[in-house]
């Protein structure tokens, strides 16, 4: 017995959670990267305040560089009251002019920014200093008066307490909502599967509350999704009726067949016991055997049935030579029909290839054929023919069984087809299954048999097949 795997629900839980962790991760990281570029741009912004208010305060006078830093300059930037901020003015040659003088230069690779045409070109450069990481700001401004002209450079740097306090509060702020929303989501997803998965349990309970002999179809109003289930679920059911109907049938008519040659060997061996005539003994124990046959034939006649029924729900067809299935039937036949006086001969060069069951129809053969001998005169010729009818639309195989015996009234003809019917006239012993086990192959094969009158007497079966692809002649 094969393990049962994860449950449904259980799956569309995982992957839930699998995709609302990504998403929240994503989430959280696109917050914290907008946190910390939020918090640098806002810093910034005052860092560069600061500088242009420190530039506007330099400038030249008779050769001489003057500063007069605002003090407002410094008051933005002690905004942010838990960093430090350093500063330094460089003339030609970084000559410091004020500030710190060991205050790190721009790389070479420092960022260049300018929003405005009218503002200078900003670099950007984190540098370690003092003994803490710091933001840097520098601008160079070009100094001229009259003939001459020079050129400072001014640097503001800032620590990064307050930035990175900043974009911490922005990340839990959105963190917070990720959570939210994941609980929130999380809620309405265990409703949703929930609720996606109740027509299974609602079918559940529709197939646990039947009886074992319920098999009509299930009335259960489901989602399209699962509605092809259950409609394999109705038509399993069908098959099911179908057998168990068959069964109950063929239950009761084996019941009723059996019981009458049970009686009469009963009643012949009774007879037998008490008769003290020799002669008449004798007789009495050849009909006990006859009645013994009869009886023998009859359960491998059932077993046969129950044996097709069996494999027409359960083999899948096979391409197959009928031809061939036909010279096998004649051979395994012809001793027993010489013992009867009979000839059979096979008259057809046709080969025939199509989608069937080999045994179902060769049981389908035997008992027409076995039929044909059993029915005809001693010196008689049962002919077996194959042929193409290509007359009709679509074209044909026709396999013919003709014999030279009484034949059948018109009357009877369909008759004869039903199960353990049997003739008031007809002295052959039989139990009369073979032609209804030899038409339920036939209609397998979606096939037609038919009987017809021979000529100048005698009965001709016919098998007619639908004309198959892989035909040869």
């Amino acid at each position: 017995m094969t393990s049962p795997l994860i449950s449904i629900r259980r799956q569309l839980l995982y992957l839930s959670l699998l995709l609302l962790l990504g998403s929240g991760l994503a989430a959280y990281w696109g917050a914290k990267a907008y946190g910390e570029r939020a918090a640098r741009i806002s810093f910034d912004q005052l860092m560069l305040g600061s500088v242009l208010q420190m530039a506007e305060s330099i400038s030249l006078a008779d050769g001489d560089i003057v500063i007069d830093l605002p003090r407002s300059a410094f008051e933005i930037l002690a905004m942010a009251r838990n960093d430090r901020a350093f500063y330094g003015i460089f003339g030609p040659d970084h000559q410091r002019l004020t500030g710190y003088d060991d205050i790190p230069q721009p790389p070479l690779d420092a960022v260049r920014t300018s929003a405005n045409p009218d503002t200078p070109v900003q670099y950007y450069y984190y540098a370690t200093y003092r003994g803490e990481r710091v933001r840097f700001l520098a601008i160079h401004k070009q100094l001229i008066e009259d003939d001459r002209a020079t050129e400072v450079t001014i640097i503001v740097g800032q620590t990064l307490a307050a930035r990175q306090a900043l974009a911490d509060e922005i990340s839990l702020l959105v963190l917070q909502y990720v959570i939210a929303f994941f609980c929130v989501a999380l809620l309405l997803l265990v409703f949703g599967i929930r609720k996606i998965l109740k027509p299974l349990h609602t079918l559940e309970l529709a197939i646990a509350a039947r009886s074992p002999v319920d098999v009509q179809p299930l009335a259960v109003a489901v989602p399209k999704e699962i509605k092809p289930l259950v409609d394999t679920i109705n038509h399993y059911m069908a098959q099911l009726d179908s057998t168990l109907s068959r069964l109950d049938k063929f239950t009761a008519e084996a019941a009723h067949q059996m019981r009458t040659p049970l009686a009469g060997l009963k009643l012949q061996a009774e007879n037998a016991l008490e008769e003290t005539e020799p002669g008449i003994r004798q007789q009495q124990l050849q009909q006990i055997l006859e009645s013994a046959n009869l009886l023998a034939n009859t359960v491998n006649q059932l077993l046969n049935q129950a044996t097709l029924a069996h494999r027409f729900q359960s083999e899948t067809p096979q391409w197959l030579s009928l031809d061939r299935l036909v010279q096998e039937s004649c051979r395994e036949l012809v001793v027993w029909a010489l013992n009867q006086e009979v000839e059979i001969a096979y008259l057809s060069e046709l080969q025939v290839r199509l989608k069937g069951d080999d045994f179902a129809l060769k049981q389908m053969l035997r008992n027409l054929i076995e039929n044909a001998v059993k029915y005809s005169p001693p010196g008689g010729t049962v002919e077996v023919d194959i042929h193409l009818d290509e007359q009709a639309f679509p074209a044909r195989v026709v396999l013919q069984i003709r014999d030279q015996g009484t034949g059948i009234p018109d009357e009877e003809k369909e008759q004869v087809f039903e199960r353990f019917y049997r003739a008031q006239d007809n002295l052959h012993p039989g139990v009369g299954i073979g032609l209804a086990m030899a038409r339920e192959v036939a209609e397998h094969h979606h096939a037609h048999l038919r009987l017809k009158d021979n000529e100048p007497q005698g009965l001709i079966v016919e098998v007619v097949f639908p004309y198959p692809r892989e035909t040869t002649i």
